[in-house]
Order: structure tokens, then C-alpha cells, then sequence
């Protein structure tokens, strides 16, 4: 229950911050295959990543290692085993403040670099990531419905929950590669 009311404050709180910025009508054709630099969000509940390895080897197939940013929890070392060269972003827990909003060093660490795509792999809606994604300021942020997604991504990937995960993530990779 304490949580519910911290989410739904720390989501009232996010939608204020953004609410100058709009996001322009864009064409998504052509939109990653464009892109020079990606920030890949990782599931932060704590769950393994080998589900999402199809998306990863997408990734690394569409761009240099160099060029993709991930996001992780900072417990998670399977991502630097995949992509050794990428750039990381550990968040602690301790980084995210009671809202379940991502503290400013969290954010200044993130707009270091600038990025064209930003994709969230979270599959349920989680508010840290949601707002790390809105925050990078990509020109395409992707992330899966949800409840509250709307207001951080501009193209959202419909999901059927009675899939395995590692189906799941073959979908968004053969979403993602028809842009």
C-alpha cells in the first residue's frame, strides 16, 4: 500500500518535471538503423538477462559496442561479459530516491552523452527506468505497454504476459529491426 502511494507520487512527480517538453511527430522508419547512439535500460527488478540476449545481439549486430550505453542494477555483471566494450551506467539502490525516482548524479551520468534511440527492457512498467528513458532525451524512446508508459515512450511494444520471457524479448527484437 506505502508503496503504491510512492509510486503514484513519484510518477505525479515525473509527469510535473517533463510537462514543458514535447515530443515532435517523427517518422519511425528508418529511426534506429539511423542511430548513431543507443542507451539499452536493462531490467532493474533483479531478474537474469539472459532473456533479453536476443535484443543485446541485435544490438550488437546494428552498431559498434562503443556507441550503446547500458543501464544495469549494480549487481549485474552479465552485461559487461556481453558487451565489454559498451559504456555502463550502475545504479545503486541506494541512487533511487523513496518516489522511485532516479537521484541527479543518476541523470547527470546519463546526459554525458547524447542518444538518438533509448529502449527500456523492463516488461512491467518500472518508474526508474521509465524516467531514465524520458530523460536521456532520444529522439525514439521504446519501451513496452504499460499502465503509465505513455508518458515516457513514443513507441511502445504491445506484449502478450502469458509468454516466456525470452519470447517476449524475440518480439521486440524483430520489432526493433523493422526500424
Amino acid at each position: 500500500m506505502i508503496d503504491l502511494l510512492r509510486s503514484s507520487i513519484g510518477y505525479r512527480a515525473a509527469r510535473y518535471h517533463f510537462r514543458r517538453s514535447t515530443d515532435e511527430v517523427i517518422s519511425f522508419t528508418g529511426s534506429l538503423t539511423a542511430a548513431d547512439r543507443v542507451l539499452l535500460i536493462m531490467p532493474l527488478d533483479g531478474s537474469p538477462l539472459y532473456p533479453v540476449a536476443p535484443v543485446v545481439a541485435m544490438m550488437r549486430d546494428l552498431l559498434a559496442e562503443d556507441n550503446l550505453t547500458i543501464v544495469t542494477m549494480e549487481h549485474s555483471t552479465e552485461a559487461l561479459t556481453a558487451l565489454p566494450r559498451s559504456h555502463i551506467i550502475r545504479i545503486l539502490p541506494k541512487e533511487v530516491n523513496a518516489w522511485f525516482l532516479p537521484h541527479r548524479d543518476v541523470v547527470e551520468r546519463v546526459h554525458r552523452r547524447t542518444y538518438d534511440t533509448a529502449v527500456d527492457l523492463n516488461l512491467d512498467f518500472n518508474l526508474p527506468s521509465g524516467y531514465i528513458c524520458r530523460e536521456s532525451k532520444a529522439r525514439v524512446r521504446v519501451g513496452f505497454v504499460g499502465k503509465r508508459a505513455d508518458a515516457f515512450y513514443n513507441l511502445q511494444i504491445q506484449v502478450n504476459p502469458a509468454q516466456s520471457r525470452t519470447i517476449l524479448y524475440e518480439r521486440m527484437a524483430k520489432c526493433l529491426r523493422m526500424f
